[in-house]
């Protein structure tokens, strides 16, 4: 019996796959919630994969995500590490009135500095 966390990175690990098999018109990657049940082990393993993918295979990946200190994680994780990395987050709401907001957040790559 596998948990519902293993169903889940099993059902991704096939997906991504069946997407690095063949050559896709365009390099898009996108993923709903793919993160559900996993546990925190899994997860980071899930982003250190979204790292590898979006620079090894040269491809776009789209993360959405329902879970505020999730988003954080995956926005950390892939916070632009090289000089032509971007990381473009879109963060979705809902005012007092009941309409939709949006808040992008478009991040470049920048030299580490310590604090002293």
């Amino acid at each position: 019996m596998l948990s519902a966390g293993n169903l889940n990175s099993a059902a991704l690990t096939l997906f991504i796959a069946l997407h690095l098999s063949v050559e896709p018109p365009c390099p898009w990657l996108i993923l709903d919630d793919p993160v559900q049940s996993m546990d925190e082990m899994h997860f980071a393993q899930f982003a250190a994969l979204l790292r590898t993918l979006a620079k090894a295979e040269n491809r776009k990946v789209v993360v959405a995500v329902h879970e505020r200190p999730l988003f954080e994680y995956l926005a950390l994780e892939r916070r632009p590490a090289f000089p032509d990395d971007r990381l473009i987050t879109v963060e979705l709401s809902r005012s007092v009135g009941g309409s939709t907001r949006r808040e992008n957040t478009v991040l470049g790559f920048g030299p580490n500095r310590l604090v002293v």
